[in-house]
């Protein structure tokens, strides 16, 4: 390694509105379709 110490990138962004409520309420549409479809197989 060299003598300088290599800086470290971060790649960041500003989060957009609206987009984290509406990922929960598609992955508990998700998880509750799936619960139906085990529900209706037993």
């Amino acid at each position: 390694m060299s003598e300088q110490e290599e800086e470290k990138m971060e790649l960041t962004h500003q989060p957009v509105p609206g987009y984290r409520m509406l990922f929960f309420i598609a992955i508990t549409i998700g998880v509750l379709y799936l619960g139906l479809i085990l529900w209706n197989t037993v």
